[in-house]
């Protein structure tokens, strides 16, 4: 047959170079082929499978067109392949090529000293690596992906959950579907992202990107080196920003005045730009919309013109406080006079006439003023009339005739 020429050519080539020569305990079947050391006399090699090949010191090769190579190297599955010291191949077309190394699934492959690959499809690249997962990948010294699905790529990488990637150093993926890049990096959270050297995703589809990034609640996300959003749906925006829980406003109230009526008072969570003494402002924000229940932000230019409307009525107010005032004290300078005006003296007796002064006050302000008075001289008529000014230059006068009977 086809393969057994190919396998004679190449133990041929053996031959001819010295290397190898046979103890043919089992050749007596035409498709088996039995070489090892010419050293080993006493360790022979074994071959149980068709077209098969084992080459060196007690090495075993019992799967059908199975390929052993190395001192104790077993390939047991068909079409299967065992290369170096101690590997073992013990399913269908399984390659383990490596001191130790294992394949012990259907199609699975483990290459570098001591890897393993052990269930169906999956791969084991690197010395120490580990795929214990159906159609999982482990690339890296001691790497590890262990669910059905995982990949592991990296130095001691960890990829444990179904479906979860790990790359990088030590990264690590615990959870189903969570995806850890950077070294250290660590995917607790179910469908959670941590990417960046020593970021961490624990909240159930949370995202953590950027050195020691930290995301812990459940659909949390936070962005950049040092940012924590803690609490669940929150966000931390920038290097250090950090998040708190949310707090919901139904009213305020300003220099005395309270104001109620205000829409979204029931906050789900937060988004932060910054931490406690490391605030930042937000530029570039359109203008929002303003309504009875709108919840959009407001930008600069908009409280601007609230603020020079008010700074116009605020104006007109202090005017109007001004013009008050000014009445306020007309009518206590009004008053005052007035009373000056009352304290005008008369003649008592019949034909006699009377100049008098009187002054008056009201809280802060004064008047004074001069009168005349005459009685007629049967005594049954009589006339008074008076001026006066006010500490406002207001002058206010009166006269007055009387009949007495």
């Amino acid at each position: 047959m086809k393969h057994t020429t190919k396998m004679k050519h190449l133990v041929s080539l053996l031959f001819a170079a010295g290397v190898f020569s046979t103890n043919a305990s089992a050749a007596d079947a035409a498709n088996y082929i039995n070489i090892q050391p010419r050293s080993v006399t006493n360790n022979s090699a074994s071959v149980s499978g068709d077209y098969s090949v084992a080459i060196g010191v007690n090495t075993v090769s019992e799967g059908l067109s199975a390929l052993a190579i190395g001192s104790s190297a077993n390939a047991k599955g068909g079409s299967s392949i065992a290369i170096g010291a101690n590997a073992v191949s013990t399913d269908t077309s399984s390659t383990a090529f490596g001191e130790q190394a294992k394949a012990n699934g259907y199609h699975a492959t483990s290459l570098g000293a001591k890897s393993s690959a052990s269930a169906i499809g999956a791969t084991a690249v690197g010395t120490g690596a580990l795929s214990t997962g159906g159609s999982a990948t482990a690339v890296g010294v001691n790497a590890n992906a262990s669910a059905t699905g995982a990949t592991a790529l990296g130095l001691g990488s960890a990829a444990t959950n179904g479906n979860a990637i790990a790359l990088g150093t030590k990264a690590n993926a615990s959870a189903g579907a969570a995806v850890a890049v950077g070294p250290n990096a660590k995917a607790s959270g179910i469908s959670s992202v941590a990417t960046g050297a020593n970021a961490d995703a624990a909240g159930l589809g949370s995202v953590a990107s950027g050195m020691s990034s930290n995301a812990a609640g459940g659909a949390s996300v936070a962005l950049g080196r040092g940012a924590s959003a803690t609490e669940d749906l929150s966000v931390a925006l920038g290097a250090l920003s950090t998040t708190e829980a949310a707090v919901g406003t139904t009213e305020a109230t300003v220099n005395g005045v309270t104001y109620s009526g205000f829409a979204g008072t029931s906050p789900v969570a937060t988004v932060s730009v910054g931490s406690e003494g490391s605030e930042r402002t937000i530029t570039n924000v359109a203008a929002g919309r303003i309504t009875a229940d709108s919840t959009d932000a407001i930008n600069g230019s908009q409280l601007y013109q609230v603020a020079s409307r008010s700074n116009g009525n605020a104006l007109a107010i202090n005017n109007l406080n001004n013009r008050m005032d000014d009445m306020e004290d007309d009518l206590r300078a009004g008053i005052a006079g007035a009373t000056a005006l009352a304290f005008l003296q008369r003649p008592n007796e019949a034909g006699k006439s009377l100049v008098s002064a009187a002054v008056g006050g009201f809280r802060d302000q004064q008047a004074l003023a001069i009168g005349y008075a005459r009685n007629s001289d049967n005594n049954k008529w009589s006339i008074k009339a008076g001026v006066g000014v006010n500490t406002r230059k207001d002058v206010n006068w009166g006269g007055s005739v009387g009949y007495q009977w």
